[in-house]
């Protein structure tokens, strides 16, 4: 691998499908959190709301 091609790589990457009306995003969770959350259907106490990340999406023109 050539240096340019490296630097070129994002060190963080958001993983989402989207149409025109909706975006899903992939969250990915320590074993701890998402087998609990995925079995439960609530996070579990570990889990802290302060750590979420927001994501916002700017108007696009039509």
């Amino acid at each position: 691998m050539n240096d340019r091609f490296l630097a070129a790589e994002p060190k963080f990457r958001i993983r989402a499908r989207y149409t025109d009306t909706t975006i899903t995003v992939y969250q990915a969770y320590r074993p701890g959190i998402g087998l609990a959350a995925a079995r439960d259907g609530r996070f579990p106490g570990e889990w802290k709301r302060d750590r979420m990340t927001w994501i916002f999406s700017a108007p696009t023109a039509r």
